[in-house]
């Protein structure tokens, strides 16, 4: 498997704290770096699945899931040089609005 990051778990920076933001261009999702700015848009250097195999986090509300995935990816922002990580996963929260959960998560990164 590849490890792009020394083995160590993939977790964004502190200094980001949740404010990754992005969007797309016809059906290509690109990440903009926080401190440069939303339209700058951030490198993706490399990735590793981290996670792939049959549902078992919350089966009830994921009917139509096929599996449980976690993708981890490395960024860049070629202007600033801020370096980051960010996972994509289908396991985690199922509903509700972010901005409801934000403070929870961000509870929960502070650990």
């Amino acid at each position: 498997m590849n490890r792009f990051n020394n083995g160590q778990p993939y977790h964004g920076v502190q200094t980001v704290g949740g404010k990754l933001k992005g969007s797309t261009d016809t059906d290509y999702f690109y990440f903009f770096c926080p401190t440069c700015g939303e339209d700058n848009i951030m490198q993706i250097l490399d990735f590793v699945v981290r996670d792939d195999g049959p549902v078992k986090y919350a089966p009830e509300l994921r009917g139509r899931a096929k599996r449980d995935f976690t993708l981890a990816f490395q960024l860049l922002c070629p202007a600033c040089g801020l370096e980051d990580f960010v996972k994509i996963s289908n396991t985690g929260w199922q509903k509700g609005k972010l901005r409801n959960s934000l403070p929870l998560l961000l509870a929960s990164n502070s650990k």
